[in-house]
C-alpha cells in the first residue's frame, strides 16, 4: 500500500510539474490558434489581419466572472495614446471566453461576449476546449491577461484580477512595442 501511495504521489507531482512547465513567461513566443468569435462565428487566429503585425492585449476571462479585468479595458480605452495606436492599426485588444469550465450555459456566455464585443470594440473569441488556456498555461478558472508584441513574444502575463498598479506598465508596454520597428 505504501508503494502504491508513493507511486500516486509521484504521478500527481509529475502532472503538476508538467502543467506548470507549459506556462508562458515573459520572453516566450506564443503559438497560434483558431477560434470563432461571439458575434459572427467567424474564425480568427493571431495570423488574421486583425492581429497580424500588431501588439495584442489578450484577456482570457475566468469561468466564474466575466468582468475581472474590465477595469484594465476601461483604462486602455480611456488612454489617448492607446486609442491612437488602435486607430493606426498597431494595437488590438482581444477577449477570450472560456466555454469549457463555466457553470454558466454556453448560450449565456455567448450573449455576454456579444455585448462585451460591441461595448469594447475588441474581438471576443469563444474557447470551447481550453485551447488558449493550454496555449498560455492559464489556470482553468482564473482570468489571465497576456500582452504580446508584433512578433508574438510575451511582454506581460498575469493570472488573476490585474492590480490597478499594473495598468500604467501595461500602457507603457503597449506604447513601447507598438512603436518598435
Amino acid at each position: 500500500m505504501k508503494k502504491f501511495s508513493v507511486a500516486i504521489l509521484l504521478v500527481l507531482s509529475l502532472f503538476v510539474f508538467t502543467s506548470y512547465a507549459a506556462s508562458l513567461k515573459v520572453g516566450d513566443k506564443i503559438g497560434d490558434f483558431k477560434l470563432n468569435d461571439a458575434l459572427n462565428d467567424k474564425v480568427y487566429s493571431l495570423s488574421s489581419p486583425e492581429f497580424a503585425g500588431k501588439v495584442v492585449y489578450m484577456v482570457y476571462a475566468s469561468s466564474s466572472s466575466t468582468d475581472d479585468n474590465d477595469h484594465v479595458t476601461a483604462a486602455l480605452k480611456a488612454n489617448k495614446d492607446v486609442e491612437r495606436l488602435k486607430a493606426e492599426k498597431k494595437y488590438a485588444g482581444l477577449g477570450i471566453g472560456n466555454l469549457k469550465d463555466s457553470a454558466v450555459p454556453n448560450f449565456m456566455i455567448k450573449q455576454i461576449a456579444k455585448r462585451k464585443q460591441k461595448s469594447s470594440g475588441s474581438i471576443i473569441l469563444l474557447d470551447p476546449d481550453f485551447t488558449i488556456g493550454n496555449l498560455v498555461g492559464a489556470p482553468h478558472k482564473i482570468a489571465t491577461s497576456v500582452l504580446i508584441d508584433k512578433n508574438r513574444v510575451v511582454r506581460y502575463i498575469y493570472s488573476g484580477k490585474t492590480p490597478e498598479a499594473n495598468i500604467p506598465q501595461i500602457i507603457e508596454l503597449i506604447k513601447k512595442y507598438s512603436e518598435a520597428k
